[in-house]
């Protein structure tokens, strides 16, 4: 049929089918190295090496997902976001020494010495037909259960072993479908668990920081009352800045790390309830176990998390009480400096006045003087006046034109 198709819909149909369970036929055993961070280039180049040396042809470049059978061993390859599984299954075990020769020793050790990449988990999953022995586990961190409805049972101390890898056994082996299903879940737990576990040291490493600047965040805020000047308050601004560049600095160290904690948290979770574990006699789950081993852990890591996020806001809200308190002193130190130039201003105009006034006094004085020698030697007397009179006439009209002419210049000198 042909209709319109949305371009994704082919690879998210698909991603429902991504990295399936294998069917595993028992006895049988596996082993999981979960690759931190490695090279993509080195990575596929690596598994094209293995291949060619088994004469087994190598996937396409940039693929995901891989599975094939080296004869020794099968292999199946996952690349995930943050890490990439490598998980090998070889055939047969030894009830009583079931980790003794597991699927990792048939692997070139060269090849295995030089896997790209950091491992974050590792671990042996033997499944075996008989009762199990379990000698080989640390009795005080021993957790078991029922599993599957009944048909397995999972053991495992969740310790690291001489070898450095974990080790899980599977006892009573269910059927090839169910025990590939298992076997991708306990693996899958001990990967998610590592990687939820990776925040601890980021949240440890951040803790002394984040307690200094708690500490300091207190002391400046019961200093705040007692800040009187706009210098102090402007110091007062600069160490809380800097208190909050340290905690942002922290929050971008660890953001991406805790929520990716989160996730991994939440995966755990929900691979343990698809276990359907049933306790048995004198053991705990594991969920139990990881429950009360796991939990405190995640615990640090989502307060500290929540701590930082208190630290900031607390440094936001300081931060905006500091700026209006310089705010207000800075209007009241304008307010200040507008009264103190307003006086100025008042100062400048009287003494303008006044000068103003003094040479309006001194040019009608100079302008009658001259006046007065001119209209002296005529012969007022004949016409019935004096000269003194006629100056006198004249004061107000030369002072008031003398005035007039001053205060106009003055008004285009200030246009």
């Amino acid at each position: 049929m042909n209709f319109p198709t949305h371009p994704a819909r082919e690879s998210l149909v698909g991603e429902l089918h991504a990295r399936p369970a294998i069917p595993i036929h028992g006895p049988a055993r596996l082993s999981r190295l979960a690759m931190l961070a490695p090279d993509r280039a080195a990575e596929e180049a690596h598994l094209a090496a293995l291949c060619a040396r088994h004469g087994v042809q190598p996937p396409a470049p940039g693929a995901t997902w891989f599975l094939a059978d080296f004869g020794a061993f099968r292999l199946r390859f996952e690349r995930h976001t943050e890490f990439t599984g490598w998980n090998f299954v070889a055939d047969g075990a030894d009830p009583s020494k079931p980790f003794e020769n597991p699927a990792l020793a048939a692997l070139p050790p060269e090849w295995l010495a030089t896997l790209p990449g950091q491992a974050i988990a590792a671990m042996h999953i033997t499944l075996v037909d008989t009762a199990p022995e379990l000698c080989g586990f640390a009795g005080d961190s021993l957790s078991g259960a029922a599993v599957a409805g009944g048909e397995a049972m999972v053991f495992t101390d969740f310790r690291l072993h001489a070898d450095g890898t974990t080790h899980i056994l599977v006892a009573e082996h269910p059927s090839p479908l169910v025990a590939g299903r298992l076997a991708q879940t306990l693996w899958e737990i001990e990967t998610y668990r590592a990687l939820a576990l990776l925040a601890l040291p980021a949240a440890r490493a951040v803790g002394p920081g984040l307690a200094s600047a708690s500490e300091q965040l207190t002391r400046l805020s019961e200093r705040l009352a007692s800040l009187e000047t706009l210098e102090s308050e402007r110091e007062a601004l600069e160490e809380l800045t800097q208190i909050g560049g340290e905690i942002e600095r922290a929050n971008a160290a660890t953001a991406e790390r805790f929520s990716a904690s989160a996730a991994y948290h939440r995966l755990v979770l929900r691979r343990l309830s698809e276990l359907g574990e049933t306790p048995l006699v004198g053991l705990p789950t594991l969920t139990r176990f990881l429950d009360r081993r796991m939990e405190p852990a995640m615990a640090t890591v989502s307060a500290t998390g929540a701590r930082i996020s208190a630290l900031s806001v607390r440094t936001a809200r300081l931060v905006d009480l500091l700026r209006a308190r310089v705010a207000v002193t800075q209007e009241a130190q304008a307010e200040q400096q507008l009264a103190t130039l307003a006086g100025t201003g008042r100062a400048q105009l009287r003494l303008q006045q006044t000068v103003e006034g003094l040479s309006v006094a001194g040019i009608t004085y100079y302008l009658l003087t001259v006046v007065g020698y001119l209209l002296k030697p005529l012969p007022w007397e004949s016409y019935g006046t004096k000269v003194e009179t006629i100056i006198a006439i004249l004061v107000p009209l030369v002072a008031a034109i003398v005035w007039l002419r001053l205060r106009k210049r003055r008004l285009e000198s200030e246009a």
